[in-house]
Parts: structure tokens; C-alpha cells; sequence
């Protein structure tokens, strides 16, 4: 359609033919603009459901938090000086005496042979040893420019890169070098020297002998070839440092396990306020929010409400979530005594934990499995929530397909309006310059006849 002329419309017939064609395009526009509107507030609708859904995960994830450190121990000793203690696997919960006698110490060898500087050549051959039943054996030799030891401080550097355990160093007694050899600790990593062809010597004995840690535990005697004890009471690490007399006590923590229930109820808490806060409708502007008659958000908040209202743990003392220091306000958020909490997890950890995690059936059904899996449910692919925003994302998908095709209506129209006054521009344009040229005519005529 040849619209080249639209720039000049009205200049045949003197009308504003384009400001007519904007305002019948402008009513038209209307349906479209309010389409756009309404795909904006879909699409602000499908963003609260987002922000939903993550608040929703939020309390999901700090529910399995909580349900894992429940099984959470902590170990602490009464002395520390005496040793270091960590759990190292799942211990049962309680106390421990421990009393060291000796610590686990390693041999020493000191060279009797000294050396006025750390470059002094040690010979050529081979030097082997064992550390335990594992042997070792280093080769050396006089040529300074080869990649074997030769000098010292190369034999001391070769020593420490063996990966047997032993460590090399050089003291200096005032005068010489001597070279000083230390195992690790334990009777079962004792120095033996096979084989020295360097000028590197040693007693045939060690100037310092190694010993094996004597302890008792619970007055059970262990020996140990090393300070650390991995296992000797499950699940803990213990790390001898001095000998002495000290408890160790192993704690469920409660302290961790309180303040993931309190994480807990800003989470639950944080979702109702945010459902609240999108629930509204404004009479005046007539516009409803997000959540304002919504069977997915209600049926979320009262599932879990309901569970905060169910009896679980039947054949314990705690049954109820009032029982642990949980309870409503009159706006339906949750209160959370810590004190009653702390006080229910000293005084019955086991019904607590029962009450928590899983029934007197054995089965993972209790409190916390329960509101995790109304949560999964609304989370899922399948799930409420997820149903929703689909639903969202359809209809602002089929909002904006109409948006195209109504523009694209909207331009075709706009293009005959323009076509069509156009045409009458022209022909109205062709009759003013008849009538103009007649009306010339005319004038000279009557010219003429005076």
C-alpha cells in the first residue's frame, strides 16, 4: 500500500486529517493498553509467588538443618591443658575420665661427628635406614654439580623430602654443625641405620629414646604409639598434650539445636507476614493483590497451622508443639519460648527428639517431616506453588500473543485510515483547484466585459 503521502496529509484539503487519524488510533489503542496492564500485574503477581516459594525454601532447608543437629555432638574436657578433644564420628552422649601418665615421645640421634659448615662434602655411597619395618635409603655423593646429595645441608634437605617421617636438622654446639635426627613419636617409628657411607656419624643407640603414651580411660589401661587417639572412646579424637587427670564430656548441643528453632519461627513467621501483606484489595482502585483469594497460599498457611496443632509422639510426654515452647498470637504468628525449649531438651532430650523428628512408630513423622513436606509439596514441580506460577506464565503468554496481534490490527488500521484520507485528501485537493481555476475564469470575465 503506497502511504507516501501520509507526511502531507491535509494539504489538499487544508484539514487536520492526521490529528483525526491519532484520535480514532487512540480510542482503538485503549483495549491494548489495558491488556499491558494487565500483563504487568500478572507478571508482578508471578514474582510474589517466586519470592513466596523461595521463603518457602528457606524454611525448608533450615528444617533439615535443625533435624541434623539434633544428631549434632559437641566434646569438651574439663582440663585442656592435658588434651584436645573432637568428635570424629557419632558418639553416645556422656562422660569420660581420662588420666595420662606419659606422652608418646619420639627417639633423637645426634651426630658425634661435627662439621665446621653446611657445604662440607659427606662422602659418596648410600645412606638407608629404617622407621619402623619400612626401609628408606638415600644416595650420595662427592660431585657438587650432580642432582644427588652431597653436601650437609643437601643430605639434611634429602632426609626431610624422604616421606618417612624422620626429620633432619642442623645445630649449631659453638664450633660445629651436628646433625640431629628426630623419629615421630611411638616405639613403632624407631630409627634403625642399615647402611652409612657417609663420614656422618652416630652412637648405636639413640641419645634420646622414644616412648609410647600410657593412659587409662574410664580405668581401662591404653597404650598408644601416638598422642593422638582417633576412636579409643567412639566417635571422639582425643590429643594428648600433657599427662595429668581430666574428664571428657560428650553433649548433644542443645545451645545449636535452640537456635535453629528460633530460625525456625522468623522463617515461619516471615512467610505469613509476607501472605498477609499480599492479601489485600483496594476498594477505591478496585485492584486485588496477589495473594487476595488465593487457594493456594490459604491452603498452605492452614496446613501448617494445622500442624502446630497436631498431636505427635502419642506415647511420650511431649506431644504437642505448645510442649516444647511453641505456640500463636492473635494474628496467627508464632511465639517461641526459648527458655521452655531449652528446659524440655535438658529434662527429656529423647521425647524432644522423638517429638521433632519421627513418632513412637519409628517412622520419619514427626513435627518437623511434616511441616517439611507441606513445604516440598507447594515447592515441587508438580506442587502448588509451582501450578500457580505456570498458570501465571500461561496467561501472560496469551496476554502478550493478544498484545501482538492487536498492534499488528492497530498498524493495519492506521494504515487504511491513512490510505483512505489520503485518497479523499487528493480528490478533495483536485476539486478546490477546479473550483479555483473556474472561479479564475470566471473573475476574467467579468474583467473583460468592463
Amino acid at each position: 500500500m503506497n502511504t507516501g503521502y501520509m507526511n502531507i496529509l491535509g494539504l489538499g484539503s487544508g484539514m487536520d486529517l492526521q490529528g483525526t487519524i491519532d484520535k480514532l488510533i487512540s480510542v482503538d489503542k485503549k483495549p491494548i493498553i489495558n491488556q499491558q496492564t494487565k500483563k504487568v500485574q500478572l507478571e508482578s503477581f508471578k514474582k510474589d509467588y517466586d519470592t513466596l516459594e523461595s521463603k518457602c525454601m528457606i524454611l525448608s532447608s533450615d528444617i533439615t538443618k535443625a533435624r541434623g543437629d539434633m544428631n549434632y555432638q559437641k566434646a569438651s574436657i574439663s582440663d585442656e591443658s592435658i588434651a584436645d578433644v573432637s568428635i570424629s564420628g557419632v558418639p553416645s552422649s556422656g562422660d569420660h575420665s581420662l588420666s595420662v601418665s606419659q606422652l608418646a615421645t619420639s627417639q633423637s640421634w645426634i651426630s658425634t661427628s661435627g662439621f665446621s659448615s653446611t657445604t662440607d662434602i659427606i662422602g659418596s655411597g648410600t645412606f638407608s635406614f629404617k622407621i619402623g619395618d619400612k626401609s628408606y635409603s638415600i644416595n650420595v655423593d662427592s660431585d657438587l654439580t650432580s642432582s644427588t646429595p652431597s653436601t650437609l645441608q643437601e643430605f639434611v634437605n634429602a632426609l626431610n623430602n624422604s616421606s618417612s617421617g624422620l626429620h633432619a636438622s642442623l645445630i649449631y654446639d659453638g664450633s660445629n654443625y651436628k646433625v640431629v635426627l628426630k623419629t615421630p613419636e611411638g616405639t613403632d617409628s624407631d630409627l634403625t641405620i642399615t647402611q652409612n657411607d657417609t663420614n656422618i656419624t652416630f652412637n648405636s643407640t639413640p641419645d634420646i629414646p622414644s616412648q609410647d603414651a600410657e593412659l587409662t580411660i574410664d580405668g581401662v589401661q591404653v597404650v598408644s604409639h601416638t598422642n593422638e587417639l582417633d576412636n579409643y572412646i567412639q566417635g571422639v579424637k582425643i590429643d594428648l598434650k600433657a599427662t595429668g587427670s581430666s574428664t571428657i564430656s560428650i553433649n548433644t548441643d542443645f545451645d545449636q539445636i535452640s537456635t535453629d528453632m528460633g530460625n525456625i519461627v522468623k522463617d515461619y513467621n516471615d512467610i505469613i507476614d509476607y501472605i498477609s501483606a499480599n492479601s489485600g484489595y483496594d476498594n477505591e482502585k478496585n485492584i486485588a493483590d496477589a495473594f487476595f483469594g488465593s487457594a493456594t497460599t490459604q491452603s498452605l498457611q492452614s496446613s501448617m497451622r494445622n500442624i502446630f496443632l497436631n498431636e505427635f509422639n502419642s506415647a511420650g510426654e511431649i506431644k504437642y508443639a505448645a510442649d516444647i515452647g511453641l505456640s500463636f498470637d492473635a494474628n496467627g504468628k508464632l511465639l517461641f519460648d526459648q527458655n521452655a525449649f531449652a528446659t524440655a531438651l535438658k529434662d527429656n532430650f529423647q521425647d524432644v527428639s522423638h517429638f521433632l523428628n519421627e513418632t513412637d512408630t519409628g517412622k520419619d513423622d514427626g513435627f518437623l517431616p511434616a511441616i517439611k513436606n507441606i513445604l516440598d509439596n507447594s515447592t515441587s514441580y508438580q506442587g502448588s506453588i509451582e501450578l500457580k506460577k505456570t498458570s501465571l506464565q500461561n496467561q501472560i503468554d496469551s496476554i502478550s500473543d493478544q498484545i501482538n496481534v492487536m498492534n499488528k490490527n492497530l498498524e493495519t488500521e492506521k494504515n487504511m485510515l491513512t490510505y483512505t484520507f489520503g485518497q479523499m485528501d487528493q480528490y478533495i485537493g483536485t476539486l478546490k483547484s477546479q473550483s479555483d481555476y473556474m472561479t479564475q475564469i470566471f473573475d476574467s470575465m467579468n474583467n473583460n466585459k468592463k
